[in-house]
């Protein structure tokens, strides 16, 4: 019985860790997640922005690492590579390699192409390059 009872708390425990990753992260911040595989990038950035600044030290830096798929997906480079170096240069940043963030945020941005085919049924979101001027 102590037996049973042992590997019943263990499942329990290890079953719980597989939600570490979105512990203690705001809910709005997840919406920005869905915001982003649905193509809504301005909406997206404008609480991803806000998190940068007055989220917790867990929030930033998935915010950062958001904004920086946005800007990927949209091929803005010079706002990419800004992100990246307020990323590095922010107290949950600072320290790490440039190239393994950026290899990171890849990551990320595969993450979400996948989910964006199985919700849309397309990678890419349509864009519209017409810019001012």
């Amino acid at each position: 019985m102590k037996r049973v009872l042992g590997v019943v708390t263990i499942l329990l425990v290890l079953s719980g860790c597989s939600y570490v990753p979105t512990y203690g992260v705001h809910e709005k911040l997840l919406g920005a997640e869905q915001q982003i595989v649905d193509c809504q990038y301005e909406t997206a950035l404008d609480t991803l922005q806000r998190f940068t600044v007055v989220g917790s030290s867990k929030e930033k830096a998935r915010a950062f690492e958001f904004m920086g798929v946005v800007y990927q997906e949209k091929m803005d480079l010079e706002a990419f590579n800004h992100t990246v170096d307020r990323y590095l240069f922010n107290s949950v940043g600072r320290g790490e390699d440039r190239a393994v963030v950026i290899q990171n945020w890849n990551e990320t941005r595969r993450y979400i192409r996948e989910k964006r085919v199985y919700v849309l049924g397309q990678a890419e979101c349509a864009t519209n390059f017409v810019t001012s001027g």
